[in-house]
């Protein structure tokens, strides 16, 4: 896709024909946004329009139903806990593409640095039916294949009174690709393409469709046991920092600044959330392990990178989730990590001068578990408890001789605060919606029409190129509220921050739609990302350019850092998703 990418660059350049020096920021980048449509478009050419097959299984899909139950006097929580590990047993011996990070030629696994799973719960109450979660270390799993699994499940979802199954995914850049877009692009788009044209010849799928079974597998698995798993208890839950973290002062309270530092956007306006949201399951049966959800937004990239000395890129790794997970467990819990509002959101990359990438990932993941559980005790149970101790965890490295780690920062600044855990009243809502969605980037139409990747964009009635996605609203004990989020968002959507903001936009121009914390009505709203598709990128309607030459300075300066819109639906689709929500709500 790179090379496509630069070649189709390329002719916007040409195509554009004069000073771009001289031209106004906006009027130079709509202008080679206007030539680059037009450079992707010609691939398209003369190739037959895709064809959805109204009788296959991810159109067929099982019936997502409404959950609505209120608390009553005897209602109690529900809930099952179940992880499978999907890393494939010839994982060095076939030659299975890394997603996340495109190269040429593709990048295949030369090891494991550690596992990649699938983690699922099932949550409800004594008095009504059973929503089931499931998150997968994946780069991301599309709408289609959503509903190949629920398909799948409709018999057993009917038996065991399941009225919703949401699937998200870890985005994790360091597993296995199930987009079918960072593998063997170029070769299957010469293949396809001529066979398309000459109508001769085999179609070639991009996406490993022995692993896309092994993986349906193993998440209907993971679904089923935590199913049968499941027992009563009480649900707690804390919550800590700020969806717009920019605003937010070093000298501001735990419960305003979360995670502040741990994260960072590399998008200017450089915005993003604090948020970090933790559920804790308490079962009534003693014997049985807390479960523990946690929440915030950062990509698991960094063991997607390549430099000398640091690592390869071309190991498996679950990132800093595997590390997030086995830490929660080493103190007795079931874990698992759903990823946030997350499009442009990195991990600080801690201890950065002496760790390779591998340890890098180990230490976000250990440290932010840490804080995890710490942030509802108060100094003197964290520095007497041997898991939470900042002492006991800077004895485990040597690099901590002559520095302090950013986890012993925190506890200090956290002082003497605490956050307060909150039990939520056995009441549950859950309401999906699935959203028609506009393309209007020819990236997506192209390899919709070549059959590439595990998306399904197809023309409309209107001759309109269309997808179909899904947003979704948790509520839980009438005291949070989750957005499930088909893709990565950018933070602002959320927060009402600066990009919906003239003053700070592409445009010049406010966004059209309110924040969405203000269309739910709920200030501290948090977001599942990526949950029940992976559409990519979705960019406030006023920021959106569709141009990307390059992240030096030079390109920076001529058109800003629009890199996400190259992977995204297309300019509307914030906005059609922020109306969809009206009307779910």
């Amino acid at each position: 896709m790179g090379k496509f990418l630069k070649l189709a660059l390329g002719a916007a350049v040409v195509g554009a024909g004069v000073k771009i020096y001289k031209m106004p920021n906006k009027e130079r980048a709509d202008m080679f946004s206007r030539n680059f449509v037009k450079a992707i478009s010609k691939f398209s050419n003369g190739l037959p329009e895709p064809v959805v097959n109204s009788d296959s299984e991810e159109v067929a899909t099982a019936q997502q139903n409404e959950l609505i139950c209120e608390a009553t006097k005897n209602s109690k929580w529900v809930l099952g806990y179940a992880q499978k590990s999907i890393l494939p047993d010839d994982i060095l011996t076939k030659e299975y593409c890394i997603g996340g990070v495109t190269r040429f030629p593709a990048r295949f696994p030369k090891g494991v640095l550690d596992d990649i799973r699938v983690r699922a719960i099932c949550l409800g109450t004594t008095d009504g039916s059973l929503a089931v979660f499931a998150v997968v270390d994946c780069i991301g799993l599309s709408n289609r294949c959503i509903k190949i699994i629920r398909q799948r499940l409709a018999d057993f979802m009917q038996e065991n009174n399941i009225s919703s199954v949401n699937i998200s995914s870890t985005h994790t850049h360091s597993s296995i690709d199930t987009m079918g877009i960072w593998g063997r692009i170029i070769e299957v788009f010469r293949n396809n393409r001529k066979v398309l044209i000459k109508g001769e010849g085999e179609l070639m799928n991009s996406c490993d469709e022995e692993y896309m079974e092994f993986l349906y597998g193993k998440v209907i698995e993971a679904v089923k046991e935590a199913v049968a798993d499941k027992s009563e208890g009480k649900l707690f839950k804390a919550y800590m920092g700020s969806s717009s973290e920019k605003y937010v002062s070093e000298d501001a309270t735990l419960k305003e600044r979360g995670i502040k530092g741990y994260v960072w956007d590399r998008r200017e306006p450089n915005d993003c959330s604090c948020q970090l949201l933790r559920l804790r399951f308490q079962p009534t049966d003693k014997s049985k392990k807390e479960t523990v959800l946690v929440n915030f937004s950062a990509h698991p990239y960094i063991n997607s990178m390549s430099e000398e000395g640091k690592g390869t890129g071309e190991n498996i790794s679950g990132d800093f989730v595997y590390s997030l997970c086995e830490y929660l467990e080493s103190a007795g819990n079931n874990a698992i990590f759903f990823n946030g509002a997350v499009a442009a959101i990195y991990p600080t990359r801690l201890y950065a001068d002496v760790y390779t990438f591998e340890n890098q990932a180990k230490a976000v993941g250990n440290e932010l578990g840490r804080i995890t559980l710490a942030m509802t005790k108060t100094n003197d149970e964290i520095y007497k408890d041997e898991l939470l101790s900042p002492e006991k965890y800077e004895a485990s490295s040597v690099i901590f001789a002559d520095r302090v780690s950013s986890y012993r920062t925190w506890v200090e600044k956290k002082g003497e605060e605490v956050i307060e855990e909150i039990e939520l009243e056995p009441a549950i809502k859950l309401k999906t919606k699935e959203v028609p969605i506009k393309v209007g980037n020819p990236i997506f139409e192209l390899i919709s029409k070549v059959r590439v990747g595990n998306y399904t964009v197809a023309k409309s009635d209107n001759k309109q190129y269309e997808s179909v996605t899904e947003i979704g609203v948790l509520e839980l004990g009438n005291k949070l509220k989750i957005a499930f989020i088909p893709g990565e968002i950018e933070p602002d959507i959320i927060s009402g921050s600066d990009t919906l903001k003239k003053e700070y936009s592409f445009s010049g121009e406010d966004f059209s739609e309110p924040a969405l914390k203000d269309v739910l009505e709920y200030e501290d709203l948090t977001v599942f990302g990526l949950t029940n598709d992976a559409m990519g990128y979705i960019i406030p309607d006023n920021d959106f350019s569709m141009m990307f030459l390059g992240s030096n300075k030079l390109m920076q300066k001529l058109f800003g850092n629009h890199y996400l819109e190259i992977f995204s639906f297309g300019k509307e689709t914030a906005s059609t998703l922020v109306k969809a929500f009206k009307e779910l709500k």
